[in-house]
């Protein structure tokens, strides 16, 4: 076949307008410039927890229980503060099994662990709940939904010292947990069945802040309840907590020893 070897003609005006045309657009469509860097890699942060907490399940009536529980956190296996949340709610019960309810809640964060915030933390929240109870087998299965608005405020430290709240954001979370628990064979404390507790809870996050609909939490846990009287029980669980941590481009898995005083008292 004969080799051409005339010089090549130019392009026409058209095509060397498309060319150009396309061109412009990659590079509009690029998402970094040509000479960026990879982004830092996503990376991942153990630390260890110790949360001491007691829950109250007391019935007012045969319909309406007073739902509520105080939670003292800490981190660096216990050394240093991380949290502190009281929270109280009022629950009707529409049908054996499921109830509904609503209740506040004020919770204390500190900056701990190696992603610190940059200030303390006040979350103050006015919440839903909606919880159904069943039997599955031999086991009680708990769902229990909970929806949040939450009103979150920097602690800000003035030059003579003086703590005093930033103005509050507004933010909205939906909770969904799913609890399961059996008595673990003939195993008895005190002539009453020990339970054995595994539970699963997640955090989404609803508002603008949290880009429209993002998981910002997971908890698993498991472990054992010890029966102490007929209305008390210790509920000692290992709790595995993951949370993103965008800003800094990491993830918290924190395993977490968790101790719980739980009260289910009658109605009177």
């Amino acid at each position: 076949m004969p080799i051409n070897l005339a010089p090549a003609q130019p392009p026409s005006r058209a095509v060397a307008r498309t060319c150009a045309a396309l061109v412009a657009a990659m590079c509009l469509m690029s998402p970094l410039p040509v000479t960026s860097q990879s982004p830092t890699p996503w990376r991942t942060v153990r630390q260890d927890h110790l949360w001491v907490a007691t829950f109250i399940d007391q019935p007012v009536t045969a319909r309406w229980a007073f739902l509520g529980d105080v939670q003292w956190r800490r981190t660096d296996a216990g050394r240093d503060p991380q949290q502190l949340l009281t929270r109280g709610s009022l629950t009707y019960r529409v049908t054996p099994g499921f109830r509904l309810g609503a209740g506040v809640n004020v919770v204390a964060t500190a900056p701990y662990g190696e992603l610190p915030s940059a200030r303390p933390l006040r979350d103050r929240q006015l919440f839903y709940i909606a919880q159904i109870n069943q039997k599955l087998g031999g086991a009680d299965v708990m769902h229990r939904y909970r929806f949040e608005n939450r009103w979150l405020a920097d602690v800000l430290t003035d030059a003579e010292g003086k703590d005093s709240l930033s103005d509050s954001r507004f933010a909205q979370r939906a909770r969904y947990m799913v609890r399961g628990s059996r008595a673990l064979g003939g195993l008895t404390l005190r002539k009453q069945p020990v339970i054995g507790i595994v539970q699963n809870e997640l955090f989404v996050g609803l508002s603008r802040a949290d880009r429209g609909v993002a998981v910002d939490q997971n908890r698993f846990s498991f472990g054992a309840g010890l029966p102490l009287s007929v209305t008390k029980r210790l509920d000692v669980l290992w709790l595995q907590q993951w949370i993103p941590v965008s800003r800094a481009r990491a993830s918290e898995n924190n395993r977490t020893l968790w101790i719980v005083l739980n009260h289910t008292g009658k109605a009177r």
